[in-house]
């Protein structure tokens, strides 16, 4: 053991060392500079029907409603989509109840022409007749995963947000599923088990909150799962695992299995190299389940 080399001089330390290093600072800049971000459009559906303000006309958009705070929820995912990422979201928002009404005329990304448009169609007095009564999600979901079928060469989220239990058909979940539309829903202050079930089937995401809490799941559930790279940083630490179990080879043979454990030299040696072949399979495995739901580098990141 005292006239060996140290095991900095071995290959078999040097290699797996730089590419340690080198897997750690690639996931460090793209957690930092938010390199392989996905391109995104969101069609962003919300609950206008009666049960989100009160009965009397006067108090449709009143504030303080249902319906106020998931408009100031919408606003906040615009300004942040604006303010936060180089290559914006494409948006597009919807009223629906017993009818679906669109409050922006087209998918975009500035800020200004959203708002505008928003504003402009929630003034319009004629909106409340317009979306009439009940709340028809199947046909939220079938205008919204037509209008995101448009949408070419971006990941495609579909954000529903309602205020109570709905019905959602096996057609319309078949129908998103299959132009690769992700659903996601927010229920405000109940529980909708089939639209969750819509949620896991196409891979989205599904919420339930209070109505003062919309804005802050906007920007910090939806917002950022949407523009997440996370699976870009998995990748990267995943390779880093490997390596440190591959630069862990000769110290575990040396130190561990012959220095502690007084182990033969032949079986020390299997034992060590079988722990960096053991990671180094299992490691895409695991990579690869937990890609299933956050995408894939490379073919693709929705």
């Amino acid at each position: 053991m005292r006239n060996k080399r140290p095991l900095w001089l071995y290959p078999l330390f040097q290699i797996p060392g730089m590419l340690l290093g080198m897997f750690l600072v690639l996931a460090l800049l793209f957690w930092l500079l938010g390199w392989g971000r996905p391109t995104v459009a969101v069609l962003i559906a919300i609950d206008l029907s009666p049960s989100t303000y009160e009965e009397s006309p006067a108090l449709f958009n009143a504030p303080n409603t249902v319906m106020a705070q998931e408009i100031a929820a919408v606003r906040s995912y615009i300004e942040q989509n604006s303010q936060q990422l180089k290559v914006p979201n494409q948006i597009q928002v919807m009223g629906f109840g017993g009818q679906v009404v669109p409050l922006t005329r087209d998918f975009s990304s500035e800020q200004q022409q959203l708002e505008a448009e928003l504003t402009r169609s929630l003034a319009d007095p004629s909106l409340q007749s317009q979306i009439g009564e009940g709340t028809n999600l199947n046909q939220a979901i079938e205008q919204g995963v037509k209008a995101l079928g448009g949408i070419s060469q971006h990941c495609r989220e579909l954000l529903l947000v309602t205020d109570g239990e709905v019905e959602v058909s096996p057609s319309a979940i078949a129908q998103a599923a299959d132009q690769k539309v992700k659903i996601n829903a927010l229920v405000v202050g109940a529980n909708a088990p089939q639209l969750e079930t819509a949620t896991l089937a196409t891979s989205g995401i599904y919420v339930s909150g209070a109505e003062d809490t919309l804005q802050m799941l906007f920007t910090d559930k939806f917002f950022s799962r949407f523009n997440s790279n996370l699976q870009w940083i998995a990748l990267w630490l995943g390779f880093a695992w490997v390596a440190l179990m591959w630069l862990l080879t000769l110290p575990l043979d040396r130190w561990i299995f012959q220095g502690w454990m007084s182990l033969p030299m032949n079986l020390s040696g299997q034992l060590a190299l079988g722990n960096a072949l053991f990671w180094s399979i299992l490691t895409p495995i695991i990579l690869w389940q937990a890609w299933r739901l956050l995408g894939l580098p490379l073919l693709s990141s929705c």
